[in-house]
């Protein structure tokens, strides 16, 4: 444990005492592995889905409202999921109402669809879960995001893996969208360890190339892969351009126009030299600002960019993992200190040893302000692991 007298210091210098009042969404299974975000029963309000790694099931939960939202969420198992790291919303079998897509590792290797049912989403009966046949066995899969790549069939199944046999590419949707066996996997590039992926027209030419970090060997780093266009070249290796963080140990990024200049900054953690880096499109070159994390928290994990405080300007919101040591693992950087050699990172979460996964900045509790959502893993005997929690925003407008 820290000492007494250190906390105190700790306390004074960096605010602890600032830490946000946590909320718990759910704590009844273990290894919780990060959120996705939907409106699956079209009531206005963001649903979450989640995958349980060591618990092995896929949730989902219904947001309850104002008034309830303080409170555990109503939930339901929609599928058991081995060694499941992701959970995704997308609507697979093109029948209008949003389905659930985990993407499994460890022994499993496979993507599961979970086909959702039109009424009684809370009815874990009603759940029909199946596997993607192309997906069995190509690797340890991490993270899914769906998109129409060949503007054919509706959305398509973007995913990647990781150790063995690891890459990225895309499912292709068939004209029968539910008839899982006739989905075809498409490589587009290496993978060793995917993190992220995220969509965005990077070269201006009308079609969407995607953002990947890689966290271990090979294309180690931030990069985005070329849309070759709407040809079979689509189902070839795409064109790799590095961003940066080249060689480190990447996590998860965000992306978002920090400087209001019309032109978004790449932002990620990286563990090699636990650093936040921000990179900007200067010309035709990416240029570098590294912010060093502090001691008093953990080791890199991810950072997401929103207003905390309402004063207009973006702010970096920090999640890491402490690695069994008592430390704040969930802190914010002033946006207005961004400039800094060495800007203040202050306290959202209090002392724990914890895991925390990728952030997700929304307002929760409806009341203007942005909340922070996110998981925390810890699993096991006497872990303490938090489950999915979302910490209320203590700036009021």
């Amino acid at each position: 444990m820290v000492k007494p007298i250190l906390l105190v210091l700790l306390t004074a210098f960096y605010g602890y005492s600032q830490h946000w009042e946590m909320h718990t969404i759910d704590n009844t299974s273990t290894g919780a592995d990060g959120v996705k975000l939907a409106d699956i029963n079209h009531d206005g309000l963001l649903d979450i889905a989640t995958g349980w790694e060591e618990g092995g099931i896929t949730k989902l939960y219904l947001h309850p409202g104002k008034k309830k939202v303080k409170e555990l969420w109503p939930s339901v198992i929609v599928g058991e999921t081995p060694s499941v790291e992701d959970a995704v919303f997308m609507d697979v079998d093109n029948d209008g109402q949003l389905d659930i897509v985990s993407c499994t590792e460890g022994k499993s290797k496979k993507i599961f669809i979970h086909f959702a049912p039109k009424e009684q989403l809370l009815n874990s009966e009603k759940w029909r879960t199946e596997v993607l046949p192309a997906s069995v066995d190509l690797m340890q899969w991490m993270y899914a995001e769906p998109i129409n790549i060949d503007g054919k069939n509706g959305p398509d199944i973007v995913a990647g893996g990781k150790n063995a046999n690891g890459a990225f590419g895309w499912f292709e949707a068939p004209e029968n969208r539910a008839n899982l066996a006739d989905w075809k996997w498409h490589p587009i590039s290496s993978m060793s360890w995917l993190m992220s992926i995220i969509f965005r027209d990077m070269d201006s030419d009308g079609d969407m190339d995607i953002v990947v970090t890689d966290r271990k060997s090979g294309l180690q780093g931030c990069r985005w892969l070329e849309n070759p266009g709407k040809t079979d070249l689509q189902k070839k290796e795409w064109k790799s351009h590095f961003i940066g963080a080249k060689d480190l140990e990447v996590m998860f990024m965000a992306m978002s126009d920090m400087d209001g200049d019309g032109i978004e900054e790449v932002i990620l953690a990286e563990k090699t030299h636990k650093t936040i880096r921000i990179y900007r499109i200067i010309g035709i070159e990416w240029k570098e600002q590294i912010i060093k994390v502090p001691d008093f928290t953990g080791n890199c994990k991810s950072v997401e960019v929103g207003d905390i405080n309402g004063d207009g300007i973006k702010d970096l919101v920090f999640s890491t993992e402490t690695g069994g040591e008592v430390k704040v693992g969930l802190t914010w950087v002033n946006g207005k200190d961004l400039d800094q050699e060495n800007p203040k990172f202050q306290a959202i979460s209090k002392l724990h040893r914890s895991k925390y996964d990728r952030v997700e900045l929304i307002d929760i509790d409806l009341d203007g302000d942005l909340d922070l959502l996110i998981c925390e893993e810890n699993f096991g005997e006497n872990s303490q692991g938090l489950g999915v929690v979302w910490y209320e925003n203590k700036f009021k407008k």
